[in-house]
């Protein structure tokens, strides 16, 4: 009896992708996923899986309508004609050159594999930049959310920096969202510390997170103690926003709203009057936006109003 065919270089691109998005991966797991990514090739099927999927979730949540796309060789030529302009002109940039950005519009998500071999995914309405240097791999949150898989190496440790905060890992699974003055940091495996990032206790430790714990927390530091108590949180509900799937605790409705729109660019959701500073607990599927809004609707006891713009709550 023959043995079924191996799969194709795209096909294991896709298991390996699918495999990502749900979440941290078991030790064995990731020891296989970094053997086989450590073929270039391989490395480069997996980068256009997440590339075509940032592009396919504009279009999916009513991002900007894409240009015409070339056939496949047509794409490549063009490709080829920017690498040789760039090339061309690389002494002048580099000149100019500063740390790699990676930015997000409303409902947009991309994910990008560092050059370090680490993960990084972005989520909607976000901006980060980062940098891999000889003895740090450094990230700068400026605004928005984003999940890390960090490759482990524990000679350069891997430092997000966020307000007046670092948060510092080996190799690990983490989240760190950073929105409207508050840091958010969420473990899926292995450990973080909180560092101070500044000030005369800079890299000083603050707290120290593990997998399944989460900590909320200004993002600009006051003088004193750091008395921030984690939470314990499903290690399955850290970045499922990468799943369109987003969960509020005690939050407000404003919160809510404000956040639930970041995952659309078109339409907005409204709500008025005492709506707005009622709090709720609820988890939203946001890719279909029909049924959440229906279902937060449902939750306040309101109706909803349609108009081209988008939906208002009101009470």
């Amino acid at each position: 009896m023959s043995s079924p065919p191996k799969p194709s270089r795209q096909e294991q691109a896709a298991a390996w992708f699918a495999a990502q998005r749900a979440g941290a991966m078991l030790v064995e797991q990731r020891e296989a996923f970094d053997l086989w990514r450590a073929d270039p090739r391989n490395q480069a099927a997996l980068d256009r899986m997440h590339e075509l999927w940032g592009e396919l979730a504009v279009l999916k949540l009513g991002g900007p309508a894409p240009r015409k796309a070339l056939p496949f060789p047509r794409r490549a030529m063009a490709a080829a004609a920017v690498l040789v302009a760039v090339i061309g002109g690389s002494v002048g940039w580099f000149a100019l050159s500063r740390d790699p950005i990676i930015e997000t519009i409303a409902g947009e998500q991309k994910s990008q594999s560092l050059p370090d071999g680490s993960l990084v995914t972005v989520n909607v309405a976000s901006e980060l930049s980062y940098a891999i240097r000889d003895d740090v791999r450094v990230v700068k949150m400026s605004d928005g959310e984003a999940a890390f898989a960090v490759k482990a190496d524990p000679q350069k440790p891997f430092v997000v920096h966020a307000g007046d905060f670092e948060v510092r890992a080996v190799g690990t699974a983490f989240n760190v969202r950073r929105r409207d003055g508050l840091i958010e940091v969420a473990v899926s495996e292995g450990k973080v510390q909180i560092c101070s990032g500044s000030g005369s206790d800079a890299g000083a430790i603050l707290a120290t997170l593990s997998a399944g714990q989460l900590m909320r927390f200004p993002d600009t530091r006051t003088p004193g103690q750091f008395a921030v108590v984690p939470t314990t949180v499903p290690t399955e509900q850290i970045s499922e926003w990468r799943m369109r799937v987003v969960t509020y605790e005690n939050a407000t409705v404003r919160e809510v709203i404000e956040d639930f729109n970041r995952y659309f660019e078109n339409k907005r959701l409204i709500a008025t009057g005492n709506l707005l500073e009622r709090r709720v607990t609820i988890r939203l599927q946001v890719e279909d936006r029909e049924s959440a809004i229906e279902t937060l609707a449902a939750l306040l006891g309101t109706d909803v109003a349609r108009s081209p713009e988008g939906e208002v709550l009101s009470d």
